[in-house]
Parts: C-alpha cells; sequence; structure tokens
C-alpha cells in the first residue's frame, strides 16, 4: 500500500510573503539579507514538501520528498520497530508515532487514503508490534 501526504500550504505562502515583504523594508540595512534570503529559500523549500509511506511485506518505507527529489529515506523492517502510538492531534486529526531502534521515529498524520491507520494497526498486529491508543484516539475511532 502507498500512502501520501501533502501538509497546508497557505501558511507557509504566507511566511514567504511576508519574508519578501521583510526584505523591502530593510533595503537599507543588507546585514538582513544574510538572514532572511537563506530563511525564505527554506520556506519556498518547505512549500514543494510531501511525504510518502509504503507499507510492503514486513516494512515500512517513509520518504520525504521536496520537488519531487528524495530528501530523507528510511526503511524500517518490523523487527526494528518498537512500538506504534496512535494519538489525537487537534480536534479530529489522527496521527501515529513509530518509534524505531536505531532510526529516527516518525510520524504519521494526514495521509491519504485514510485506511492507513487501519493498515497500520493490521500491520503491527501481524508482526507482534506492541500497540497503544490514547483516550482520545479511541473517541475518534468510535466517532467515524
Amino acid at each position: 500500500m502507498f500512502y501520501e501526504a501533502v501538509p497546508s500550504r497557505i501558511v507557509q505562502l504566507f511566511n514567504f510573503s511576508l519574508t519578501i515583504f521583510l526584505m523591502i523594508l530593510v533595503r537599507h540595512t543588507p546585514e538582513m539579507y544574510y538572514f532572511l534570503i537563506p530563511f525564505s529559500v527554506v520556506i519556498l523549500a518547505t512549500i514543494f514538501m510531501k511525504f510518502n509511506l509504503k507499507i510492503t511485506g514486513g516494512s515500512l518505507t517513509y520518504k520525504i520528498l521536496v520537488f519531487s527529489l528524495t530528501i530523507y529515506k528510511r526503511e524500517i523492517p518490523h523487527s526494528q520497530i518498537l512500538a506504534m502510538k496512535f494519538k489525537r492531534a487537534g480536534w479530529g486529526k489522527k496521527f501515529v508515532i513509530v518509534k524505531n531502534k536505531k532510526a529516527f521515529n516518525f510520524r504519521i498524520i494526514e495521509f491519504y487514503p485514510k485506511s492507513i491507520y487501519i493498515d497500520l494497526i493490521d500491520f503491527a498486529n501481524k508482526y507482534g508490534i506492541p500497540i497503544s491508543k490514547t483516550k482520545d484516539y479511541l473517541i475518534l475511532e468510535r466517532l467515524q
């Protein structure tokens, strides 16, 4: 199964336009450009960021892409996963933290299709990975 998440771009576009506006305001102090130009490049890169998750066989493959270039890729076999924590983010969003032995823990939120949570539970049950669900997550699970 293949899942994809694209973060909201509205806030990043606002921040990018704000840095451009600040560059216009501080044109008489060129020292500020040493901060504002790299900051605007980072914001511009985050506008085009995507996250991919692939569940295959006995492993999870997590990718972070910018302009379809892979920035971070980690394939984690089921034996390296310590636990999966299912939590609630905000009012009505579910998310999962996948705890790993060697690599960084990664967070799965707002991936499409929404069947990702069911597939992750099935994956964890199949390979004996411990699952923990918060009370808030259980409420969301009952509502949907």
